[in-house]
């Protein structure tokens, strides 16, 4: 009776403090009771959901299974995660990149850097330049501790043809993938953790130095100075450093070597510092942090997936469709696109199509018009929207399209209250 009780009153009172779990996890809320949902069975598939999440030390007991999962049987309860030989953390998508499981076709990447190509050699006569960064996946760099199940036969991978053709084409990029192989058995300090998926906060920092330098010798662009503070090894990892473990939610820390930290100081601001956007995927988050974008480089802002936009120099919740294209390339000195060995078979998201237009074909940007043609596309996409579109156009004895026009001014129109809140 005790087992049975105690979670009932831990969820009523609160006895125990208990830690959160980390990663992408969807908070339940409670569902509301009502004849519909009941006779449905929504509310009771929904219910069972939002107990199973809210009851008492709920998140004790997902910490003992997942390390059970661990420790008996080697697996990661979290999303994509692999446990590779030694306790090493991958996800799965690293492994398939490395093996060419992923491989998107030598026709679609040559079509994609031709247009880059065409793209970067427009611009450079307006002196703006384009510059592609190819950043480490830990399936290359640690392939030695790929779980032999998972082990494959190496094909023709994307960052390998990639690669290929950015040179063959003359495009300037800096292949940070092969650099940190190379370096692996000399570097001072480790450049990936045992237990992350991203870049050790000291290897982004040879990141930035090797942009800066390759920025301002190849490119001829003025950047910021910076100086390094002295390197301190320690156990106590940052969570970049073990964002693969901390998202499997368990009670022990797998056992790991010491990590490098240093901090970067920027000099003051020059007058000529170079503007630019980096469109990328979550190794850049890493940068950003160290305001790579405000710091290194002037009013910078970061695409994240090229989709929302992030910079000290931007307030509100912005996305690239809120943005003149066409103005805020031409406003930039260079435009970083980087992103790692899985993600390129996504194509920059689909940057350099819409680049590309924006560039050789402009239209008159109208931000009112963007955003309602945005609005009334989620009004159609949506099954719900689209019934409630069709009993206010008949209550209002109008078209269906004129109703959907009707709520889209509305929606925009409280957009724009809580903006200049």
């Amino acid at each position: 009776m005790v087992t049975l009780l105690l979670p009932m009153a831990q969820q009523e009172f609160d006895l125990v403090e208990i830690k959160p779990l980390h990663g992408a996890i969807k908070e339940r809320k409670k569902p509301s009771l009502n004849l519909d949902n009941w006779f449905s069975e929504k509310y009771q598939k929904r219910i069972e959901k939002y107990a199973a999440q809210k009851f008492g030390f709920a998140n004790w007991f997902v910490r003992v299974e997942n390390q059970i999962q661990f420790t008996f049987y080697n697996k990661a309860k979290a999303r994509d995660a692999i446990v590779g030989k030694e306790k090493y953390l991958y996800e799965k998508s690293y492994i398939d990149a490395y093996y060419g499981n992923d491989f998107m076709g030598k026709k679609p990447i040559q079509e994609l850097y031709t247009k880059l190509k065409l793209l970067s050699d427009t611009l450079e006569t307006l002196n703006k330049k384009i510059l592609i960064v190819f950043a480490p996946g830990k399936g290359r760099f640690f392939s030695e501790y790929i779980p032999d199940d998972l082990k494959a036969e190496k094909k023709l991978t994307n960052l390998k043809y990639c690669v290929e053709t950015v040179d063959s084409l003359g495009l300037d990029y800096i292949d940070m993938s092969t650099w940190f192989i190379n370096m692996k058995d000399t570097a001072s300090f480790p450049l990936y953790a045992k237990t992350g998926i991203h870049w050790s906060t000291y290897g982004v920092k040879l990141a930035i130095d090797s942009i800066a330098t390759y920025c301002q010798n190849n490119l001829g662009l003025t950047l910021n100075n910076y100086t390094w503070k002295p390197i301190d090894m320690s156990l106590d990892l940052t969570t970049t450093d073990m964002d693969i473990e901390k998202g499997m939610n368990m009670i022990f820390k797998i056992p790991n070597y010491p990590m490098p930290y240093t901090k970067m100081k920027f000099t003051e601001r020059k007058p000529n510092t170079a503007r630019t956007i980096i469109i990328a995927d979550s190794f850049f988050w890493q940068m950003f942090n160290l305001e790579f974008t405000t710091k290194l480089f002037q009013k910078g802002q970061f695409w994240f997936y090229n989709k929302k936009v992030f910079s000290k120099n931007i307030k509100g919740k912005i996305t690239v469709e809120d943005l003149d294209l066409n103005q805020e390339i031409l406003n930039q000195d260079i435009i970083i696109l980087l992103t790692t060995e899985p993600i390129l078979k996504r194509k920059y998201w689909g940057f350099v199509d819409m680049a590309y237009e924006a560039i050789f074909n402009p239209k008159p940007f109208d931000y009112h018009d963007k955003q309602i043609e945005l609005i009334t596309n989620k009004i159609k996409s949506s099954p719900k929207w689209m019934v409630s579109i069709k009993k206010k156009a008949l209550a209002k004895d109008i078209s269906i399209d004129s109703m959907i026009i009707l709520d889209a001014e509305y929606v925009y129109k409280q957009k724009l209250k809580k903006a200049v809140k």
